[in-house]
């Protein structure tokens, strides 16, 4: 009998010594699993505020180029302007007697021209020379698209490798009583990973497509300005060689059609090279990122289901989790907030876009008129001084309108811009104050996960 009660307690104690260390390894991993879905979080907040810092940085204006690229664009249309109207004067005041027109003042006026040709394409020439050396400048300083693509790609790859961590323990513990919360809220940071990612794609495209439409423009008017200068050069010389005035008329037609094309061709750019450099990286990431914003909504109803359904007991089991979910919700409603605030931006951006679409062709096509007229003098009414005159005459006010165009859409856009800005800074509302808002959102956040670990 006593051998039979020594077996039995020793069998006691030998299952005690085994049951005692798997509930401490349960509970071990339990607190692992929080501690992991804290780490998670904070380093996806952490990947969120890197990612608007980029933006901040990336889409930063260079130095002085308003008040650059606005003196060179005045002084452009003044002095365009002036060559014009030299122009129309010069031929309205001899419409009768056209063989008397100045040669000097014809020159005088050709030369205006030419110097409001060089200064329009040499604003574009020193913003593309501005554009090159901020991206070399982003590169030598680790703030380039290039580095930022590698530095989240290593964020991410740490965030799943804690992810695959704390997914083995949720499988090594299948009967933890907060299993089902646990496995919901892997998905809410799951989601919440994806639509990170989604939004940097968003950024990176847009600063990228942003700087390439840029340069898009600037290219198009260097070359439109180098064929108004050779057109304007071959004008000058068909002073005192006739057979060159032809030559300039259609070297100046190219240059028109290239000032047509550039500000459309800049705002198509844009959309192009944005589809492009998104596609291209989601492809470089082999993630698929039209969803995200999606299922981050559907994982968090579901984490919402699965506490609302759970017995406070085995909430209480859940750890911090509660406090993170506080966390989820304040980042979501803050997003979606940003973005609505963002859509008044986006409007005026859209309009300011429009404009310039429509704007820019209408100017060019003064000149193209103004060529058209002064080609159909030289190869139809070479006879005619009188009728080659007066559309010479029709073309001078063509552009004369073209320039004038040009000089007061150019103040009346800094205006308007520099009223809009004073209107939505006193609202809080521009873009760079809503990313503001949303790194302090991000920082809220953080301190509200730091506390909770105390």
């Amino acid at each position: 009998m006593n051998s039979l009660a020594r077996k039995f307690v020793a069998c006691c104690f030998s299952l005690l010594f085994v049951s005692v260390p798997s509930c401490s390894a349960a509970s071990s991993d339990e607190l692992r699993i929080d501690e992991l879905a804290n780490e998670i979080l904070r380093k996806e907040i952490d990947l969120e505020r890197y990612y608007l810092q980029y933006r901040v940085e990336g889409t930063k204006e260079p130095k002085y180029r308003r008040a650059r690229y606005f003196a060179f664009q005045v002084s452009s249309a003044m002095t365009s302007m002036a060559s014009n109207i030299t122009n129309v004067a010069l031929c309205g005041s001899h419409t009768k007697v056209p063989d008397r027109i100045s040669v000097r003042g014809s020159r005088q006026g050709l030369e205006a021209g030419l110097v409001g040709i060089l200064l329009d394409g040499g604003s574009s020439a020193v913003e593309l020379f501005s554009n090159g050396y901020t991206a070399i400048k982003h590169i030598r300083n680790g703030t380039s698209p290039g580095a930022a693509v590698k530095n989240v790609v290593a964020r991410i790859k740490e965030i799943d490798a804690m992810m695959a961590e704390r997914d083995a323990l949720m499988k090594k513990n299948p009967d933890l009583l907060s299993i089902t919360v646990c496995q919901a809220e892997g998905r809410v940071l799951k989601s919440f990973r994806d639509w990170c990612l989604s939004e940097f794609a968003d950024v990176y495209a847009d600063v990228k497509s942003t700087q390439a439409s840029f340069n898009v423009y600037y290219i198009l008017d260097i070359a439109a300005d180098s064929a108004y200068t050779a057109s304007q050069l071959l004008a000058i010389k068909s002073l005192t060689k006739p057979e060159l005035g032809n030559a300039s008329a259609n070297t100046g037609m190219v240059g028109d059609t290239l000032g047509i094309i550039s500000a459309p061709a800049s705002a198509k750019s844009y959309n192009m090279f944005y589809r492009y450099w998104r596609k291209r990286l989601s492809a470089t990431l082999k993630e698929d990122l039209s969803s995200a914003e999606k299922e981050t909504k559907a994982a968090m109803d579901e984490l919402n289901s699965e506490l609302a359904s759970r017995d406070i007991t085995i909430l209480e089991t859940a750890a911090s989790v509660q406090n993170r979910v506080s966390v989820y919700v304040l980042w979501s409603a803050r997003y979606d907030k940003y973005i609505e605030q963002g859509l008044v931006d986006q409007r005026h951006q859209n309009k300011v876009a429009l404009q310039g679409v429509v704007s820019g062709p209408a100017i060019s096509g003064t000149y193209l008129a103004q060529d058209i007229l002064a080609s159909v003098a030289l190869n139809r009414l070479r006879e005619r001084p009188k009728a080659a005159n007066n559309l010479y005459l029709a073309g001078g006010i063509a552009s004369t309108v073209g320039s004038a165009s040009s000089l007061a859409l150019t103040n009346y856009l800094l205006i308007d811009q520099l009223r809009y800005q004073k209107k939505m800074r006193a609202k809080g509302l521009l873009p760079e104050q809503l990313l503001a808002a949303r790194l302090k959102t991000l920082d809220e956040l953080d301190e509200r996960l730091v506390a909770a670990e105390k």
